[in-house]
């Protein structure tokens, strides 16, 4: 009977390893696309051309990653933007969103994401007569919107509304 029946992939290059190399050197690092499309996170500049790991594509059978050369700098992640209220900052929002998605994050939540930053600044707004700021943090298998809405008499006591939407895991 073997040991290890399933390969050991590294958690390199993703999502949570970019969170915990931040929370540790405080360097938020950042995302290149590499030539099989997907993007990889790097805690130091790289020149376009290394070949780095891809912990995106499927292991060899041996368990390691595969490697792929690196296009250049990857989209931006997390992108924030600043609505007024109004009657069209819904509208604004789902679309900041969703070409936010679409610059970085899974193509199968454009669609969700769009329609849940609308849902939530609409949802602000009925909160508050000042500005908006919308938060979208892209990339990988999940999707991040958050929402923060300000009281226009007392800055910085508004309330912060998140919302995490995933793409839905293939089962075996």
């Amino acid at each position: 009977m073997a040991d290890n029946l399933f390969p050991v992939v590294p958690d390199t290059g993703t999502l949570k390893a970019a969170r915990l190399a931040t929370e540790i050197t405080g360097n938020p690092g950042a995302w290149v696309r590499l030539d099989c499309q997907h993007v990889r996170h790097v805690q130091r500049p790289v020149e376009p051309g290394l070949e780095l790991e891809c912990p995106a594509c499927p292991p060899s059978v041996g368990g390691g990653l595969p490697s792929r050369r690196v296009l250049g700098r990857g989209p931006e992640r997390r992108r924030r933007a600043w609505l007024d209220a109004g009657p069209l900052a819904p509208g604004k929002a789902g679309a900041f969103a969703a070409e936010s998605v679409t610059r970085a994050g899974p193509m199968s939540l454009v669609d969700d994401a769009g329609r849940m930053a609308s849902e939530l600044v609409a949802s602000a707004l009925r909160h508050t007569d000042a500005p908006v700021e919308l938060t979208v943090d892209a990339g990988g298998d999940v999707v991040r919107i958050e929402v923060r809405d300000d009281d226009s008499t007392a800055p910085g006591t508004g309330k912060v509304v998140s919302f995490e939407l995933r793409e839905a895991q293939a089962r075996a």
